[in-house]
């Protein structure tokens, strides 16, 4: 019955003001099954856009190895041939092939993904986000899966949810109304981790179309699968197991359990039809929901462990974040902090008490509100040492109210803005910042220990035991003291001087419910096989809405096989082209994959063989040739002449047959 109040009432923000005065109809008007069904929680969006924004920046750090390999001018896929093959999309990578551009984009990327992290100009930067993928992704399709759409979806639609509601740089209190009243009307939001009520559901067009997305993603992908391997005869996973690009050592251990792969392949493709409907159940949708988020895990993990699937293993579970309920946070994650088995002296906020942070001076206050926003995850107070408190009082409903000297906080799980304290507060003029504990009030050094303690970076706390760094952070503090104007410019940059609210949302709405009718309408014309209109096909490849979730679908791969390139030097010697240093032979290696450096070669790889891309084979030649004589590597005798790209095609059995490997010649390059 409380949950059901919660959720009819309008969503009261911290303060008093309700969400209909920061201009969000669609969250107060919407039915409470509307909510409970196509809703995010504020929490699980602010979780949700950190580890994506993590997940990028990992992403583009494991590109960066294969810049001049997979970026340049001299990579596998000339720029040329990639702007030639895209006739609607542009990317940023067209505009220079160098090493130094590439790179510098590829940090321009890296920027943006952080910014996204800590909520800083989200919305800005989610559009940034959205852009530098899409322009990564046209420069070379050929080294993308599935994993790559996903992100590249997900991240698209992330543009029309409000991410940064909490635990972000645009949430944290306007430091221009600090001195009086701060509530969420003035700064945009609850600073918190828990929302101010039991309803923190956000409802829009943009929800439904992340819903939408998710659902077309796995039910497309389960409905697509309707050959006998995947419905009667339950032999798709030992098929897939045959792909000797991916394979992994526990695959091969898996081979061996024909009954185990089967019952795999039965609950893979009912848990594909069934993970949409679970998070708009009626009925435990909180349960249900949580359930669905964890089997997404659970089956993507399975995969990854079996195929190396590169960011595919973990793209769909970071993805499915988003959905987290309002009963994750209020209910698991509670009884999470109050019975982790944690040292005493490590304990959560939860089960330790509520922490009050003493702040002296504007850069010691902007600190302390910008670590409480990320890493204090329960009650807490910020207090001004040198002012007056007074008592934040109640209303007829039992709502705080806050008092003129309220600056932030949360007591008792109700946000509050608390900047009075009680005089006489023990904080010497050679300290602007301290912190009371578990009963225990300390400054400096210690100050921030107990801090640390307090908040979700307790396991740093062995570290700032250490002398050395108590030292060189005392050493800090002082250098920005002396450098207070610096920091005070620099703050005034980064700190939000005015609510960062997204405007005009009508527009957002409109945008988001075209494109929802439009994956819809190109998702159902891929899977019928009928044509896209003419008319509007341009708006799929221009915007990167184009998919295709046919994976290992209708029948999964019945073939496999390795390479072999077989290269004649100067002087007349066989080289192995492929393995340099092994010798030249067509025995399959013990683990294919492992030869392949990373998963972006094996997509590339993967594709050589395919008739339909068969003109790689003359691009992948030429980086071979200039691999092997450029920049000094083999000189004399030992330059490449020519070479044969072999593949070694194998059949995958499953019975006991032998079946040898028939040698197939991709290409034949001759390098001088």
């Amino acid at each position: 019955q409380a949950l059901h109040h919660a959720l009819r009432r309008p969503m009261q923000r911290e303060g008093g003001s309700s969400v209909s005065e920061g201009k969000r109809p669609s969250l107060v008007r919407a039915p409470v099954l509307l909510k409970q069904c196509f809703g995010l929680d504020y929490r699980s969006m602010a979780l949700y856009r950190i580890v994506v924004s993590a997940l990028l920046i990992v992403d583009l750090w494991n590109r960066s190895y294969y810049i001049h390999d997979h970026y340049s001018s001299l990579a596998i896929w000339p720029l040329a041939s990639s702007v030639a093959d895209n006739n609607y999309s542009f990317s940023f990578h067209y505009i220079s092939g160098s090493y130094g551009f590439q790179a510098f984009l590829m940090l321009v990327a890296a920027a943006c993904a952080f910014c996204t992290l800590i909520g800083w100009h989200w919305r800005m930067f989610a559009v940034a986000n959205w852009l530098m993928l899409c322009s990564i992704q046209t420069r070379n399709m050929y080294l993308l899966d599935g994993g790559d759409d996903f992100i590249r979806m997900f991240t698209f639609w992330s543009m029309f949810v409000p991410l940064a509601e909490r635990c972000s740089i645009d949430s944290l209190p306007s430091k221009n109304n600090k001195r009086g009243t701060i509530t969420n009307a003035n700064n945009g939001g609850n600073h918190n981790m828990k929302g101010a009520d039991g309803s923190s559901y956000h409802v829009s067009f943009g929800t439904l179309g992340v819903w939408t997305q998710f659902a077309l993603i796995y039910l497309f992908t389960a409905y697509l699968k309707w050959a006998p391997e995947w419905t009667t005869d339950y032999t798709a996973t030992q098929y897939a197991l045959g792909l000797d690009h991916f394979l992994t050592r526990f695959g091969q251990f898996m081979q061996g359990h024909p009954l185990v792969l089967k019952f795999l392949t039965w609950i893979v493709l009912w848990f594909e039809k069934a993970a949409p409907i679970m998070l708009i159940m009626p009925v435990w949708n909180g349960p249900m929901r949580v359930l669905s988020v964890l089997g997404i895990w659970a089956m993507h993990i399975g995969f990854g462990s079996c195929l190396n699937l590169g960011m595919f293993v973990v793209t769909p579970g970071v993805c499915s974040l988003i959905f987290l309920p309002a009963w994750f946070w209020e209910v698991i994650v509670p009884f999470v902090r109050t019975h982790a088995p944690l040292p005493r002296a490590y304990r959560t906020p939860a089960s330790a008490g509520p922490v009050t942070i003493y702040t002296r001076g504007d850069r010691t206050w902007m600190v302390a509100t910008t670590f409480s926003m990320f890493f204090l995850w329960s009650r807490y107070q910020i207090v001004d040492a040198d002012a007056r408190t007074q008592e934040p009082k109640t209303d007829k409903a039992g709502v705080y109210s806050p008092s003129p000297a309220i600056r932030r906080g949360s007591v008792d799980g109700v946000t509050l803005d608390v900047r009075g304290a009680e005089e006489g507060v023990p904080l010497s003029s050679d300290h602007d910042f301290g912190v009371e504990y578990q009963g225990k009030r300390s400054s400096g050094c210690l100050g921030v220990l107990s801090l640390f303690e307090a908040s979700c970076l307790w396991f740093l706390c062995p570290l700032l035991r250490l002398r050395v760094v108590c030292t060189g952070a005392t050493r800090v503090a002082n250098f920005l003291r002396r450098m207070e104007a610096q920091y005070n410019v620099f703050a005034s940059w980064v700190y939000p001087s005015t609510p960062r609210k997204f405007r005009n949302w009508k527009v957002t709405e409109l945008i988001a419910l075209f494109f929802t009718v439009f994956v819809v309408y190109w998702n159902f014309c891929t899977f019928y096989r009928s044509p896209i209109n003419p008319k509007v096909f341009w708006i799929g490849p221009t915007f990167k809405v184009d998919q295709w979730w046919g994976m290992f679908a209708p029948h999964p791969p019945k073939e496999g096989g390795w390479f072999v390139i077989h290269g004649i030097n100067a002087a007349g010697e066989q080289v192995n082209v492929f393995r340099e240093g092994d010798p030249v032979t067509l025995e399959k290696p013990d683990l294919f994959s492992a030869t392949i450096p990373s998963h972006r070669w094996r997509t590339y790889l993967l594709g050589l063989p395919n008739q339909r891309l068969a003109d790689n084979r003359v691009h992948y030649g030429r980086y071979l040739c200039r691999e092997w004589n450029f920049w000094g590597r083999h000189p004399g005798d030992q330059q490449l002449k020519s070479f044969k790209i072999i593949y070694m095609r194998e059949e995958t059995r499953l019975d006991d047959v032998k079946v040898e490997a028939v040698p197939m010649v991709l290409w034949e390059h001759t390098c001088f």
